[in-house]
Parts: C-alpha cells; sequence; structure tokens
C-alpha cells in the first residue's frame, strides 16, 4: 500500500498549494454569490424606498428624468474641468 494512503492524506505535499488554491477559489465563489444576492436586495429596497418618495413628494418621472440629465451634464462639466 503507498505511504500516503497508509497516513490517511488523499493527497502529498505538492498538491497542497493546488488544493488550498481550489478551495480558496470555491469560497471566493460562495462570497461573490452572497455579495451579489445582498446587492440585489438593496437595489430592490431602494427601487421600493425611491417609488414611495416619488408618491409622497409628487415627483413625475419628468421632474426624475430632468435631474438626472442635470446630474450628468454636471458629470460631465465636472470631469471636462479636471482635465
Amino acid at each position: 500500500m503507498p505511504a500516503n494512503l497508509r497516513s490517511g492524506a488523499s493527497f502529498d505535499d505538492h498538491d497542497a498549494p493546488a488544493t488550498r488554491a481550489i478551495h480558496a477559489i470555491a469560497r471566493q465563489a460562495v462570497r461573490t454569490q452572497r455579495a451579489e444576492t445582498a446587492r440585489k436586495r438593496q437595489r430592490a429596497a431602494l427601487l421600493d424606498l425611491l417609488a414611495q418618495t416619488m408618491a409622497e413628494m409628487h415627483i413625475s418621472m419628468s421632474e426624475l428624468n430632468a435631474a438626472r440629465r442635470m446630474l450628468e451634464l454636471r458629470g460631465r462639466q465636472r470631469a471636462g474641468a479636471a482635465e
């Protein structure tokens, strides 16, 4: 029987870094999936809050779109001034 099987190890020391890397990648994938789930939940909550606020404050879509255009214009102006 090979020495590594007798000791209970399923891999020798040479494979350990690769195995650790595989496990680290799997853990990172799980963390990434959880973060994406949290981001989607937060986005849905933000959209709900935005809709409620717009209804309570009587903000129309045209007002919202005008504000978005102004925000984009200010961002472009700042980017141009920074150059």
